[in-house]
Order: structure tokens, then C-alpha cells, then sequence
């Protein structure tokens, strides 16, 4: 997934998670939640994070849009870490492999 499309998918996944998608919008991201482990895990943070703000704004009414809107960007930066992490971690090891492959150094077995 090239990084366009990853930010997509967690825009898509945040929306969904606060209820802003209807209709074949929705079964879009429900069909790309139920295909992947980490998108599970992205909505699952999103509804925890969507919970904690919830409860903020309960408790302290008069709560600036400026936080609610840091909690939010920051996680938007770090489910953008985790994804970059995932895919740097799998070229990492791609290239790896390759060399040690070039390089024969992996014994036949």
C-alpha cells in the first residue's frame, strides 16, 4: 500500500469510527477493517480515543476545540508512525534477505 493510500485508509477508518460514513462508504471500511489486523487495531484506537474524548468534553464542558483537536492530530502522527514503522521494518527485512541471498550466504535447506 503506497503511503497515499494508507493516509486514505486512516482518514477512512477515523471517520468510520466516529460515525460519519453511511451506506457503501461504510461497508467499504468495514470490508478493509475485517481484512487486516492493524486496520482492526487503528479502529479499536480510534474508539478508545473517541471514548476519552467523549469523556473529556463531559467533564470539563467548557473544554477548548484546541484540545480536542491536539488529541486528535496526535493520533492521527502516531497511527502515521506505527504505519511507517510496519512498512520500513518490511523493506528492511526485504532487502536483507535479497542481499543475503546475493551475497550466498543462506545455506541450502
Amino acid at each position: 500500500m503506497i503511503p497515499e493510500e494508507r493516509w486514505e485508509a486512516l482518514e477512512m477508518i477515523g471517520a468510520y469510527a466516529a460515525g460519519e460514513l453511511e451506506g457503501a462508504e461504510a461497508r467499504e471500511v468495514e470490508r478493509l477493517i475485517t481484512g487486516s489486523t492493524d486496520h482492526q487495531e487503528l479502529a479499536q484506537a480510534y474508539v478508545r480515543m473517541l471514548t476519552l474524548l467523549s469523556v473529556i468534553g463531559q467533564e470539563a464542558p467548557g473544554a477548548p476545540e484546541e484540545v480536542m483537536s491536539h488529541a486528535i492530530r496526535r493520533a492521527y502522527v502516531s497511527a502515521f508512525f506505527r504505519q511507517a514503522e510496519a512498512l520500513l521494518g518490511g523493506l528492511g527485512r526485504s532487502y536483507a534477505s535479497a542481499l543475503i541471498y546475493y551475497l550466498g550466504l543462506r545455506g541450502n535447506g
